[in-house]
């Protein structure tokens, strides 16, 4: 159980069974001596001193009136972010990079690039219980914000995480936090303060690539300042910042737009957060909503006159979160969605990380310019493989290709064959699983394990070795009388043959039926198995595509009936569908 903050009190609500998130749980931020910590700390002191201020605040207790405390509790954060601070002051934010999220960098979800905040290269987090968390703090934030906020790409779907380092004497004061922006695609787009709004989904917005598209935000919202948030890990809690308060001023990067810059923080990391339409989407959330429309009914009233001074306007949003505070029906339905976000493997699926110095690693940038060495490797088939490994074993100045050799420096030899000897084991591992799963499929349709095996043996592929259960079969029933199909043995009798015989005519004519035809052809005109299972596959190639012509022209002889009866196109789709399925 982690020790409550120093400045606050933990308080239980009695009158409602299973209330989890009152419970205040927290612990006070990471602090270290300054003689056991290593270089680099010193930049994470650089906040603005306008966001220093408020961090400190909220750190004590005593959060300022531009700083809306929201209300419920958010669910324990995971221990893996203190140790990433603790490895943040020690050893410097790539180390704890190292320790937090996976050693690989992959590209964003196409249809998710546009959006992303922080680049479109991102990093997992190792522990699926870290990116879950993040998630819960997004859905407590639309839960349990005063105005309507949407966790989707047009509204909420990203914070800047930060670190912030005060030097109190000998001993450094360490938080992490995370700055929210909401309302981010607004419907207004200029290219300048002073143009003309450019139409949403506009050529020159970027046609169906404008990030608008779908947006329910205007900067003509009463509430739209209402828009920025910060969770700081050593409260555990969320605020809502008031940005007319002048205290805010020096950091709001665009009165407009009403952002606070991120850059007024030390940032290490963008969340972005792009769950489905129906994540968290459950009888509580439901509940929840109903609960607070009369609250935000009464926000809206009081903050509907944008002339009216920004104390009237805070006071009426501190009377809704109250008013929210003190209604155990909302706190309780609110947190029901907070802990099953936060508790839900499902959440982290949908959390992509850019951790800065992850992504400037040189150790991971290397080791994912290697993957591509890697990859063309696994590309290469056997024989390419062989060549290969052959043109980079000769020694220098003794190969026999010196042009082709000679494209590889020697420092990259030795790990380019080491990376040879790893594809061909891999190969040579998954040839044998593949070979247990076909060998398991014969047995399992009662084929003897012997037939089975020489049966396996007689159809691997010549350029590859790989197995099959299917041309096996096919072969075992071409031979054996015992597992023939019995309209097979009606048209081609109960004659058994050898095995070695039958595959002779099947490696050419493949299927069990047309390998009997071409051991009755090759009977009968002396042809020799190559030239009769070829032959067998010529007259089936035709047979097919006669059939197929017989059923194109029946459809058509069937769709021009069904028109004459004035039926329309889909009515004649779903007919024919069902009679051809019957």
């Amino acid at each position: 159980v982690f020790p409550v903050h120093p400045h606050r009190r933990r308080r239980r609500h009695h009158g409602m069974l299973g209330m989890p998130c009152d419970w205040k749980i927290s612990r006070s931020h990471v602090r270290i001596a300054i003689e056991s910590v290593g270089p680099g700390w010193a930049r994470f002191t650089e906040t603005k001193p306008a966001a220093a201020r408020l961090i400190e605040s909220l750190q004590r207790g005593s959060a300022p009136p531009y700083a809306h405390l929201l209300p419920g509790h958010l669910p324990a954060p995971p221990e893996d972010l203190h140790r990433y601070l603790r490895t943040v002051l020690k050893n410097g934010a790539e180390i704890a990079d190292a320790g937090l999220y996976e050693d690989s960098i992959v590209e964003a979800p196409r249809h998710l690039r546009k959006f992303m905040s922080g680049g479109t290269m991102i990093c997992h987090l190792i522990d699926w219980r870290n990116a879950a968390f993040f998630g819960s703090i997004f859905h407590h934030i639309q839960m349990n914000s005063p105005c309507d906020v949407q966790i989707t790409t047009w509204d909420l779907f990203h914070g800047h995480m930060f670190v912030h380092i005060n030097r109190d004497k000998d001993e450094l004061d360490c938080d992490l936090g995370i700055l929210f922006h909401a309302k981010e695609f607004p419907k207004e787009l200029r290219r300048n303060r002073l143009g003309k709004v450019i139409p949403i989904g506009s050529e020159e917005a970027g046609g169906r690539n404008d990030v608008r598209i779908g947006t329910q935000c205007s900067i003509e919202q009463p509430l739209y300042y209402m828009r920025n948030y910060i969770w700081l890990l050593s409260t555990n809690e969320v605020v809502l910042l008031d940005t007319h308060f002048k205290e805010l001023e020096p950091i709001v990067q665009n009165k407009e737009f009403h952002t606070i810059n991120s850059f007024s923080f030390k940032q290490v990391a963008d969340i972005n957060y792009f769950p489905p339409n129906g994540q968290g989407l459950d009888v509580h959330k439901l509940i929840a909503e109903e609960e607070r429309k009369d609250l935000k009914a009464l926000l809206l009233r009081s903050v509907t006159d944008k002339e009216a001074p920004h104390e009237d306007r805070a006071k009426g949003v501190q009377a809704v979160l109250e008013n929210m505070r003190q209604s155990k029906r909302h706190r309780w339905f609110a947190s029901q969605v907070s802990h099953f976000i936060a508790t839900s493997r499902e959440t982290a699926k949908h959390v992509y990380a850019t951790p800065r110095a992850s992504l400037a690693s040189p150790t991971l940038l290397i080791k994912e310019s290697l993957k591509s060495v890697t990859k063309a490797i696994a590309r290469l088939d056997g024989m390419e493989l062989k060549k290969l490994q052959g043109l980079l074993g000769q020694e220098k100045g003794k190969s026999d290709h010196p042009l082709l050799s000679g494209r590889i420096c020697d420092h990259a030899r030795s790990f380019i064959l080491q990376e040879i000897l790893h594809e061909e084991s891999r190969r040579t591992l998954k040839r044998k699983e593949a070979a247990a799963r076909c060998l398991q499929q014969l047995l399992d349709k009662n084929i003897l394990r012997e037939d089975a095996k020489t049966a396996l043996e007689l159809t691997k592929s010549d350029s590859t070795g790989i197995l099959s259960a299917f041309r096996a079969e096919n072969l075992l029933q071409a031979s054996y009388t015992r597992y023939r199909p019995e309209e097979l043995v009606k048209k081609y009798g109960s004659e058994n043959f050898d095995i070695k015989f039958a595959a002779e005519y099947q490696r050419h004519a493949f299927y069990a039926e047309s390998t009997l035809r071409a051991i009755a052809l090759d009977k009968k005109e002396k042809l020799g198995p190559a030239e009769a299972g070829a032959r067998i596959s010529r007259i089936v190639a035709r047979e097919t595509h006669e059939t197929w012509e017989r059923q194109r022209k029946r459809r058509s002889y069937v769709v021009t009936f069904l028109e004459g009866l004035g039926m329309t196109e889909k009515i004649i789709r779903h007919i024919y569908e069902y009679e051809v399925s019957s």
